[in-house]
């Protein structure tokens, strides 16, 4: 006998002698009724679902952190699974038949009352909790790989503290409760998020199950030896598993890359405005990065968007949408002490939402108001908040775009309003949109408005100045309550001279 064959040889002992002490005081039929009796259908499983769904919903719609926790213990999916596991390592196909119905009804009745709560409830709006569940990523399939591992594991060695922890690592029933809210909202890349997160962590957990049940020597009668196969199956189908979640946790990568070089951007850009970054939002969608940020200064930078989008282009080697928006402020690092507000989520909706809104703006203000389903909100700005009212109408904007769903309504503190340069379609709005959000009713006086171009044959006359003015209060909801405004000066030309009631 050669010396690599003597080798080989006392290699395989010593595994043998390590797999036998392993598989050590493991009794296979016992753990594989227990398993059974704790994966199948039962009165117990559909009550524990129905209440731990609904306890996910709630609490995933409230962003209760603790409430979710407390419905990933009361989940019993964790059963279903494992001896979904088992069964495909024993190849028991009545067993894996009802494991399979376990988990179907289970998630069925789990989401029909998540749905159900949700069309039921005012909230309406995607919590932290909720959005935290819809972009799965690689790091969520190795922690249900884990998860798998350890739930076996467990049941295997009976260690039943050990599921406790599996619980709420794996958290199966938030996941459900999320693809019915996203259903019950109508709102189907929520639900889409939440659903292939839901399946990672299930085909995760039932492959890891199957390859620890192997491990400890758990295999059909008709094979009493491993098959190499069904390793390689399993191997294959994490891989399948990992493309698209690897791809998603790149795209979270790339998001964080981003934020960093914004933020770093932005500060050599306005770097004796005495600027700071109020809002920031990056989203990451295939090769396209976009960002949008909204900067509180000083002074105005006139080139500062194209000279950020160049620096991103630069720092990313990809072409980044940016939009930056600029606010003229007294003091921009109020920003920084509108940071540091409570991070606390309430348990109230509606006080999380008016929270995260004082969070986004740092001016001061004389109350921040909602309606009952968060639908509207009204900030109204205090004289000494330091904004002009092309500031005020330029946040308006930015918060808009930021609370998606929420109606938001800046009003700054009432002050003179002099004239409109009517052929100024940006004077023209902001005026409106003051004017609106004033309630005013303004007495207008016009100053010799230049004439309306004169029409082209065949097409269609296009309104004076005076109308498009007259048409953009309409708009805006603002009732001219005459025409005796303030009295033209010498030389007015085009303007709209205004009195306020």
């Amino acid at each position: 006998m050669t010396e690599t064959a003597r080798t080989a040889r006392e290699t395989r002992n010593i595994a043998r002698r390590f797999m036998a002490n392993v598989r050590r005081g493991v009794e296979h039929e016992d753990v594989a009724d227990a398993v059974y009796e704790n994966g199948g259908l039962t009165g117990r499983y559909l009550i524990m679902t129905f209440i731990s769904a609904a306890i996910a919903i709630l609490g995933l719609m409230l962003s209760s952190p603790a409430v979710v926790i407390g419905a990933m213990l009361m989940s019993p999916m964790m059963g279903p699974i494992v001896a979904l596991g088992f069964s495909l390592t024993l190849l028991d196909w009545a067993e894996l038949k009802q494991s399979l119905t376990a988990l179907g009804i289970g998630f069925g009745l789990a989401l029909l009352v998540a749905i159900l709560l949700t069309v039921l409830s005012p909230l309406k709006e995607p919590t932290a909790e909720i959005l935290a569940r819809t972009r799965p990523n690689f790091f969520d399939l190795l922690i249900a790989v884990f998860s798998g591992v350890a739930g076996a594991y467990a049941v295997i060695k009976q260690r039943g503290e050990t599921i406790i922890g599996v619980a709420i690592a794996t958290a199966l029933m938030p996941p459900v409760a999320t693809v019915g809210f996203g259903l019950g909202t109508g709102d189907l890349l929520i639900a889409g998020g939440a659903f292939f997160l839901f399946m990672t962590n299930l085909v995760a957990i039932a492959l890891a199950a199957t390859l620890t049940a192997t491990f400890y020597g758990f295999r059909p009668r008709i094979l009493e030896r491993p098959q190499p196969w069904r390793a390689v199956a399993v191997v294959m189908v994490f891989a399948l598993l990992s493309a698209p979640l690897a791809l998603s946790l790149q795209a979270i990568g790339r998001e964080s890359r981003a934020t960093a070089e914004t933020r770093l951007a932005v500060s050599e850009i306005f770097a004796g405005a005495d600027s700071r970054v109020t809002l920031l939002d990056v989203r990451s969608e295939g090769d396209r990065i976009s960002v949008s940020a909204l900067v509180s200064t000083r002074a105005l930078v006139a080139d500062a968007q194209a000279r950020l989008r160049e620096r991103l282009d630069a720092a990313l080697h990809t072409s980044v949408d940016v939009v930056l928006d600029q606010i003229v402020v007294a003091d921009p690092q109020a920003a920084a002490r509108a940071v540091q507000a409570s991070q606390i989520s309430a348990p109230d909706p509606i006080a999380a939402l008016r929270n995260r809104l004082t969070e986004a703006v740092p001016f001061a203000t004389d109350a921040i108001m909602l309606d009952g389903q968060g639908q509207r909100a009204l900030i109204l700005l205090r004289p000494d908040a330091g904004l002009d009212l092309a500031s005020a109408f330029a946040l308006e904007k930015a918060l808009q775009g930021r609370f998606e769903g929420v109606d938001v309504w800046v009003t700054p503190p009432v002050q003179p309003f002099d004239s409109v340069a009517l052929g100024d379609p940006d004077a023209v709005a902001r005026s409106a949109w003051a004017l609106s959000r004033w309630r005013a009713s303004p007495a207008v006086r016009f100053c010799r408005p230049e004439p309306a171009p004169e029409p082209i044959e065949g097409q269609t006359p296009q309104p004076g100045a005076q109308e498009q003015f007259v048409a953009a209060l309409a708009t805006a909801g603002v009732a001219i309550s005459g025409d005796d405004g303030p009295a033209c000066r010498r030389g007015d030309s085009n303007l709209a001279r205004i009195a306020l009631d």
